[in-house]
């Protein structure tokens, strides 16, 4: 046997098996590898994607003074649990709009509407309606719509309570 040959291995038939890779062997290995950082990538963004509400809210939350506020901002983070997620935000996006109310009602300020209460309410509903096949695709983007509108509100409301 000669030193610079690779080593046979025994193979289950008895026939000797080198440790040599061929190009199949590479270009298995190598789809292996873009697949599992595919999957990764995917389950990266889509965490992502789930933390940019939790976060609003956090914020949001967190700028209302404690006496008006509904819920706890740190309970906006349960919004990162998949799937709960959908039905906690039924009760995470319509207490930042009610907090939101009460403290404008306690200035005595009622031209600031509901809100954002209907906003909510409807983002939550279309958020469900999303996973139903065919419509989902619109109300998808329904969603996303409604979102925005709903967090640049809640901001911009949240910052005039931060501010007086």
């Amino acid at each position: 046997m000669h030193p610079a040959s690779p080593s046979p291995l025994p193979s289950a038939e008895g026939a000797p098996k080198t440790l040599a890779m061929n190009n199949q062997d590479l270009g298995a290995l190598f789809a292996g590898g873009a697949i599992f950082a595919a999957i990764a990538v995917a389950l990266l963004v889509m965490a992502l994607l789930m933390a940019i509400p939790a976060v609003l809210s956090f914020v949001v939350l967190n700028r209302i003074p404690e006496a008006h506020r509904k819920q706890t901002p740190a309970m906006a983070f349960l919004l990162l649990i998949p799937l709960f997620s959908l039905v906690w935000a039924f009760f995470v996006y319509p207490r930042i709009a009610e907090s939101l109310k009460s403290y404008f009602d306690s200035k005595g300020d009622t031209s600031r509407g509901d809100c954002g209460a209907q906003l909510a309410l409807w983002l939550c509903i279309s958020s469900i309606a999303s996973f139903v096949p065919f419509i989902g695709m619109f109300s998808g983007i329904a969603s996303l719509v409604l979102m925005i509108l709903f967090f640049v509100k809640a901001f911009e409301l949240s910052a005039l309570a931060k501010n007086q």
